[in-house]
């Protein structure tokens, strides 16, 4: 009976052992291998050349937000800034700016007008930026002065699809082109060029302060027509 007993007892620990170990695999894996990330564009919206949307309300007001393509790859975000309510800015000046850490990236208005007001939730839940981006996670309320002549600038619907297709090859270029020593996590970064696949989502968590930098640069910092 004893002897049976120990037997017993090494099948169960045996059992509890596989399903431990089995259990640690599916965590690695779930770590080494992060989803690709799918991007959204809304019927409606009109997007701009700095990642940017743009939703037209009534009374002459436009709605301002962040891009899908962005939120996704740009991953956590701790805080927004604004400039201040109530200011005139030109298409193309500095609109708000997001913070992740020590590192920054600043976001252009996509048309001119006076600001009417800020997202003020974003201050105190700026993961709304990430969650919804396209609704609660909007960022400011602008009154336009030019809507006529700068929406034929912008893009939607198919136009906008074909342009962020366009994008997310670029962004694949731009990550290979930096090489590893501007990366903290080369290896996670590297997952956004697998079978030529969409950037992994959060891949800028993984990134130095010179490629946000060189982002910022290259993908914000553009909000003159678009290329026919």
């Amino acid at each position: 009976m004893v002897a049976i007993f120990v037997v017993a007892t090494i099948i169960v620990f045996l059992v509890i052992d596989y399903f431990v170990q089995r259990a640690e695999k599916r965590k690695v894996a779930h770590v080494a291998v992060p989803s690709k990330a799918r991007f959204v564009i809304p019927k409606g919206y009109f997007f701009g050349r700095g990642h940017t949307w743009i939703e037209i309300l009534s009374d002459n007001l436009a709605r301002i937000g962040l891009d899908d393509f962005s939120q996704k790859i740009i991953g956590k975000i701790d805080d927004v800034g604004f400039v201040p309510a109530g200011s005139e800015v030109a298409k193309g000046d500095k609109l708000f700016i997001v913070r992740q850490g020590e590192k920054t990236l600043s976001f252009c208005a996509p048309i001119s007008g006076k600001i009417i007001s800020f997202n003020e939730e974003l201050t105190h839940s700026p993961d709304a930026l990430r969650r919804k981006p396209y609704s609660d996670g909007w960022v400011a309320i602008i009154k336009p002065t030019n809507l006529d002549k700068e929406k034929d600038l912008l893009s939607r619907g198919e136009e906008a699809a074909q342009w962020l297709k366009e994008e997310i090859k670029r962004f694949r270029n731009f990550i290979t082109a930096q090489g590893d020593s501007a990366l903290t996590a080369p290896a996670v970064a590297g997952m956004t060029l697998l079978d030529g696949g969409t950037p992994v989502e959060g891949v800028m968590e993984h990134s130095s302060k010179k490629i946000w930098e060189q982002f910022e640069n290259d993908f914000l910092a553009s909000s003159g027509p678009r290329q026919r």
